[in-house]
C-alpha cells in the first residue's frame, strides 16, 4: 500500500523534546525469579519493597539533526531508606544507566552502557530500520499518530505533524517522531512533548571504548556464570 504523506516544514532552530515512561516487561521476570529462589527466603526484608511494575522516565531531546536519550532520574530505592540500594543486573536485563546519542547526519549512533558499574561506549552506524508503515491511526497527546511495525514484533506509533526521523532508544527511521513504541522487552509511552524547547542535547558520556560484539562477550563472561 503506499502511504504518502505530506507535512509543513518545521523549523529546527529550537530543539525538540519528549519525554517518554519506559516500562521493563522483563523486570518483572526478573522479580519473580528473584522472589521464588529459595536463597533468598532468609533475606524478605531486603526484597520487601522490589515492585515489578516500577517504570524509568527518559528524556529525548531532538536538536540540528543530533540527539541525545537519557535518563531523567537515578534509579530508586528498592529498600527502605536506611538499607542497601539493589540494581537488578542478569544475562538477558540490566537496570544499571544507559544512554543512546544519534547524529542523522553522519548517521552515527553512541551508545553509553554501564556494566557491573563499568561505563563502555559502543558506536556504530543508525540502524536502517525496514518499518511497514500502516493507514491505521490514532490520537497521543492530541496529536494525530500512525501505526508502523517492524517484523512484527516493534509496534510504533509516529507523529508526522513532527517531522522528524528519530524516537526512543535505538529507534528511528520513520517519516514522524515515534512517540509511542513497543518492542519484545519495552513499552515506550510519551508523557510530554516541547517543541520548542530550550534544552540542550546531552553530552556523550565517557567510558571504555568497545565494539558492539565484545561488549556483548563481556556481558556474556560477567553475568553469564
Amino acid at each position: 500500500m503506499l502511504f504518502l504523506l505530506v507535512f509543513p516544514m518545521l523549523c529546527l532552530a529550537q530543539s525538540i523534546e519528549v519525554k517518554y515512561s519506559v516500562y521493563s516487561k522483563q523486570r518483572k521476570k526478573q522479580i519473580e525469579k528473584i522472589l521464588s529462589n529459595s536463597e533468598n527466603q532468609g533475606h524478605k526484608d531486603l526484597f520487601a519493597g522490589m515492585t515489578a511494575e516500577k517504570e524509568d522516565s527518559f528524556c529525548l531531546v531532538i536538536k540540528d539533526r543530533q540527539s541525545s536519550y537519557v535518563r531523567m532520574e537515578p534509579e530508586e530505592e528498592l529498600s527502605d531508606d536506611n538499607g542497601p540500594k539493589i540494581v537488578l543486573v542478569s544475562g538477558d536485563y540490566s537496570e544499571e544507566d544507559r544512554a543512546v546519542y544519534k547524529d542523522m547526519t553522519s548517521k552515527t549512533m553512541v551508545e553509553a552502557k554501564d556494566l557491573l558499574a563499568v561505563t563502555y561506549i559502543v558506536e556504530s552506524p543508525v540502524p536502517r530500520y525496514d518499518w511497514k508503515v500502516s493507514s491505521d491511526s490514532k490520537e497521543i497527546m492530541g496529536l494525530k499518530c500512525y501505526r508502523a511495525t517492524l517484523h512484527d514484533v516493534v509496534m510504533a506509533w509516529f507523529c508526522p505533524e513532527i517531522p522528524v526521523s528519530e524516537g526512543p532508544d535505538v529507534y528511528a527511521g520513520l517519516p514522524g517522531l515515534i512517540l509511542d513504541l513497543e518492542d519484545e522487552k519495552y513499552v515506550y509511552r510519551c508523557m510530554a512533548i516541547d517543541t520548542n524547547s530550550g534544552s540542550e542535547i546531552a553530552k556523550v558520556k565517557r567510558g571504555k571504548k568497545v565494539s558492539a560484539k565484545r561488549f556483548e562477550e563481556l556481558r556474556k563472561q560477567m553475568l553469564d556464570r
